[in-house]
């Protein structure tokens, strides 16, 4: 039992002295935050009251002063409870029995409608790892295959490939004699660089096939990486979204994708574009604050006509 409540940790709970509206005779309650509390009593003892006219209404009232002056004019004054103070309160949502819902889903996010919005945040702000490698699931850009490329020392020889998809219907000779048309000269298989034009002999089955988009002399020079960008593109085109980088030093393969796939585990990873670009968290946030805005105003309208 707290006796003395000036004693209290206000970061580890919310602190309510004096509280005396309506049937509240100066109480003083302590309610530990992170947890789900439930006011219980009898019938005009004050649940309602400590818990919307007091607890709620100051959240409410000191979430509505750190607003703009903008902001706050369409609001209105919000009237401070009756109550000595309350400390550890953070900006609150209040939904009461009242509220027609006929899902038994709903949650505090559905019902307010922000749920969406913070997916958005979340998606924005969150990172995503591959629960097989626990390494970090991302896009690769051509910036990361330039990036990779500068870890090379001046001289370095490299192959620049794409992985070749045999589309449905179509023989591997005829995708060959396209690419050859295309002006590509190369390919790997087997671990050998073989001409195109060589390489009559292969059949629909034979698999890790790969298209030799570049052959790359690494130069620390600005006007070299503009033009690998251009050949890195390439194989992020011709490979459907996959490029490979090989050292001929000692044949080692380096795989990118600018999907977001990782140990074999494709995901379809959609976030809704409200025309910001990534990094911009402060523009998603001004739009769940706006919305909040909105929302509030609604339910005072539907308030008052009620």
């Amino acid at each position: 039992m707290i006796t003395n409540i000036s004693e209290v940790n206000p970061k580890k709970n919310i602190i309510i002295k004096g509280a005396k509206l309506h049937n509240l005779k100066n109480i003083d309650v302590v309610i530990p935050r992170n947890k789900l509390v439930v006011i219980t009593g009898l019938s005009g003892s004050g649940k309602s009251t400590l818990a919307f006219d007091t607890l709620y209404a100051e959240g409410q009232r000191r979430y509505v002063e750190s607003l703009s002056s903008y902001a706050r004019q369409f609001l209105g004054r919000l009237n401070k409870p009756k109550v000595d103070y309350i400390k550890g309160i953070a900006p609150a949502i209040a939904i009461e029995q009242k509220v027609n819902s006929t899902n038994p889903r709903s949650t505090v996010g559905t019902t307010t409608e922000i749920y969406d919005y913070f997916k958005l945040l979340f998606a924005r702000i969150g990172k995503t790892y591959s629960p097989k490698s626990g390494s970090l699931v991302k896009k690769d850009t051509v910036t990361d295959v330039l990036n990779f490329i500068k870890t090379y020392s001046d001289g370095e020889k490299l192959l620049l490939l794409s992985p070749i998809h045999l589309e449905d219907g179509r023989a591997m000779q005829d995708k060959l004699k396209v690419l050859n048309q295309q002006g590509y000269a190369r390919i790997k298989i087997n671990g050998s660089i073989v001409r195109i034009d060589e390489a009559d002999d292969l059949t629909d089955s034979v698999e890790g096939i790969q298209l030799v988009v570049d052959r790359i002399v690494v130069k620390h020079e600005e006007d070299f990486y503009n033009r690998l960008a251009d050949a890195i593109q390439t194989a992020f085109f011709e490979g459907k979204g996959e490029c490979l980088i090989e050292s001929l030093s000692d044949n080692k393969q380096r795989t990118f994708s600018n999907k977001f796939v990782l140990d074999g585990i494709s995901e379809e990873h959609t976030v809704l574009d409200l025309g910001c670009k990534h990094g911009e968290i402060a523009n998603i946030i001004d739009t769940i604050m706006d919305y909040v805005i909105r929302l509030y105003l609604r339910w005072q309208y539907l308030g008052d006509a009620s």
